[in-house]
């Protein structure tokens, strides 16, 4: 019997991206790409170990077996780089920063942040992780029925980011730096199609000068930010302090102010937007399954006795682990990676050249048939079984693998069950209505449109 007959819980399917059918001209496949990039993943990779198409004269391939993935991310990871999606996408509003850097430009700046992010660090961080869900806890005990779950998520997500590395970053320059990037990410699937294609980057597209002015005033504002820390230190030092003070063991170099807006943006962008979309895909799929919700309710007080949440109490929380591990499962923060051989090179039976494109679509790896019972059922018990069972190394990878992993995976994991433990503890999330948010990717994977849920203050 499995788990979700054995706990007698219906069994629930998340809403899915529906991948395109049967060959797709160059044509037919932009359209696809620039509505909904993973939906021109082939169904064969939900069932093979990888797949390729031609379009416009381009070879794309999408590996799926984990241990081709372990290749590319792990073993083999300074042959395959970043692909030029990354730099034509991603370049113009976080620059040469830790996310898109290469080789030494990458490995110093990591080098620069990796301390703020070690787990005897992290700790320290959870009074601030917990203080945006419960003030928002507060307002929504104030004010009960339908609310914006995803705008709810952002705002908290990016609160936590700022209180916790950017002191005196106030909330009005935090919301609009949100806003920004929800105007970068909105065109973004366009770059994406286009260099798939082997478009050139002088194309027009629908919201490329949008793209641009979002990236320019993202800059300016932390520019700003950067400005007036310069003038003025933050003591005690906060991450931004320490960024700005620190210099690499190996080189002796310090970064420049522009090095600090593109590390700045980069850890804001990255930090918040993927929390947030996890995190609203968990109430989501919460308020979907009535029964686990008040489980997982009931497993928070027992481990916490209504208080907030410390640090003892995470290794209790396992459910709430493994509830959030199986919604990035099926709704994963990143859901497709891309990346390029710097020379020619077999990837499993598949020749590839410097020309070719690999895409590591994660989120069919996520519901990939050889890799998962029933794959796309909600079922979070597969996570705690795991260890009689152990996944490939790359079969599971929500915050990405090898020397490039998000650094701020453990640090998103801690501020997604703090938060959740404090709003399940207090809110009873409801669905509004019957229809399903449907998945998009924009760079993360995001709700199409507004999700609302009824909230309904606990007793």
């Amino acid at each position: 019997m499995d788990a979700e007959a054995s706990s007698g819980l219906r069994a629930f399917t998340p809403p899915k991206i529906e991948t395109a059918r049967g060959p797709l001209s160059a044509f037919s496949l932009l359209r696809v790409m620039v509505r909904n990039p993973v939906a021109a993943v082939p169904p064969a990779a939900y069932e093979e170990p990888q797949v390729s198409l031609h379009a416009a004269g381009k070879a794309i391939f999408f590996p799926t077996d984990p241990a081709i993935i372990e290749s590319i991310l792990v073993r083999r990871h300074a042959d395959f780089v970043k692909s030029r999606i990354d730099s034509r996408l991603l370049n113009p509003v976080l620059g040469n920063g830790i996310l898109t850097a290469e080789g030494d430009a990458w490995r110093w700046q990591r080098r620069l942040a990796a301390p703020a992010f070690r787990a005897a660090t992290l700790f320290d961080y959870l009074p601030v992780m917990r203080s945006p869900f419960e003030e928002l806890v507060e307002r929504w005990r104030l004010n009960p029925g339908p609310h914006r779950i995803d705008d709810a998520m952002t705002a908290a997500t990016i609160a936590v980011i700022c209180r916790a590395f950017f002191s005196e970053f106030d909330q009005l320059e935090a919301d609009r730096i949100s806003g920004v990037i929800e105007r970068y990410l909105g065109p973004s699937s366009w770059p994406i199609a286009y260099e798939s294609l082997g478009l050139p980057e002088w194309m027009p597209h629908p919201g490329k000068l949008k793209m641009a002015r979002a990236a320019a005033e993202g800059r300016q504002l932390v520019r700003r930010f950067v400005a007036r820390r310069r003038r003025k230190r933050q003591d005690p030092p906060d991450l931004a302090q320490i960024l700005m003070d620190a210099h690499d063991p190996q080189s002796g170099r310090a970064l420049s102010d522009e090095d600090l807006v593109s590390m700045f943006l980069t850890l804001i962008a990255a930090g918040h937007e993927t929390s947030a979309n996890a995190l609203t895909w968990t109430l989501y799929c919460l308020a979907a399954q009535p029964d686990r919700q008040e489980a997982l309710a009931d497993h928070v007080r027992r481990v916490t006795g209504c208080r907030a949440v410390g640090a003892p109490d995470l290794d209790a929380l396992s459910d709430l682990t493994y509830f959030i591990e199986e919604t990035m499962r099926l709704l994963p923060p990143v859901p497709m990676m891309s990346r390029r051989a710097l020379r020619s090179c077999q990837i499993g039976s598949e020749a590839i050249d410097p020309t070719a494109l690999v895409f590591i679509p994660i989120y069919a790896i996520h519901r990939h048939k050889a890799l998962w019972s029933s794959p796309d059922t909600f079922d979070p018990w597969r996570f705690r079984n795991q260890s009689q069972a152990p996944r490939p190394r790359c079969a599971y990878m929500p915050f990405g693998a090898g020397p490039r992993i998000c650094l701020g995976a453990s640090f998103a994991m801690l501020e997604m069950v703090a938060g959740l433990a404090a709003m399940l503890t207090a809110i009873r999330f409801r669905l509004h209505d019957d229809l399903p948010p449907e998945p998009l990717h924009r760079i993360t994977l995001r709700p199409r449109k507004a999700v609302v849920l009824q909230i309904e203050p606990r007793p």
